[in-house]
């Protein structure tokens, strides 16, 4: 049951993170944007190649098939690495040296989709511009796209630093999923593959309060409390809700803010 339900988990989360490029506007804008001027311009040949209406559907796929699969691959390799505190220049080349296999294999796909025998000499080229490519990605968003989290109102919370960039924010709460530890944070949420008190303890920096024996809390993410089915349970700004376990229940009125 146990490898079942981390294996669930896990594919959860790897296809929410598949997802996760189309659920933003402004990037959903941007991948339409970049495939509707590749169809335009009709790069690698793809001009003279295909009318149009084909360009337009072979640079599309391209772009959300890689997109896709990309991020989410990137995302679960930056996931595992931060566990164990890998150096930075290691995270970069690992995320690109392992992302472009997947994404090469998506795009070999799509060109066989249309006609083009990918084992015809073009797998070793592709795989470099996939390896340069996301190479220059991941570095843009190392250097210039990490969120700005301020340290004036709150220290910073060393569990932050395993998280991947893109959901990196403050934290709500900390939900143990067997050998994993789900991170819910105002930007997103992450599973990270260590101890729940582990967890509690590099969440420190945050005001928070351990509800359960598998669930912790921040302060400021608590809205109210309420009753559930017999069960106490306090309601999350963002709409969830977290059980308060009978050993736990002192601990937390005891840290609940008085209103």
């Amino acid at each position: 049951m146990q490898p079942d339900f981390a294996n669930d988990v896990l594919l959860r989360h790897f296809a929410r993170d598949c997802a996760a490029p189309f659920v933003s506007r402004q990037t959903l804008a941007l991948l339409i944007t970049v495939a509707v001027f590749l169809a335009l311009i009709g790069p690698f040949g793809t001009y003279g190649a295909y009318a149009p209406a084909m360009r337009l559907l072979y640079w599309g796929m391209i772009v959300i098939g890689t997109a896709s699969i990309g991020h989410a691959t990137a995302t679960a390799i930056e996931r595992f690495l931060r566990c164990r505190n890998v150096p930075v220049f290691v995270e970069i080349f690992a995320v690109s040296a392992l992302t472009a296999i997947p994404v090469c294999l998506v795009v070999s796909l799509i060109w066989a989709l249309f006609g083009t025998n990918p084992l015809n000499g073009h797998m070793l080229p592709l795989y470099g511009q996939c390896v340069v490519a996301i190479g220059c990605l991941t570095v843009f968003f190392h250097i210039f796209a990490a969120p700005a989290i301020t340290t004036k109102e709150w220290p910073r919370p060393k569990l932050l630093d395993r998280l991947p960039l893109h959901t990196r924010g403050r934290i709500l709460r900390l939900t143990a999923r067997d050998h994993y530890v789900e991170v819910e944070t105002e930007r997103g949420s992450a599973l990270l593959a260590m101890r729940f008190r582990d967890a509690v303890s590099e969440a420190a920096g945050e005001k928070g309060v351990q509800t359960h024996r598998s669930h912790w809390v921040a302060l400021h993410a608590v809205t109210g409390r309420s009753r559930l089915n017999g069960r106490t349970v306090l309601l999350l700004k963002n709409g969830h809700e977290v059980p308060v376990g009978r050993t736990f229940r002192a601990a937390v009125e005891n840290r609940m803010p008085r209103k």
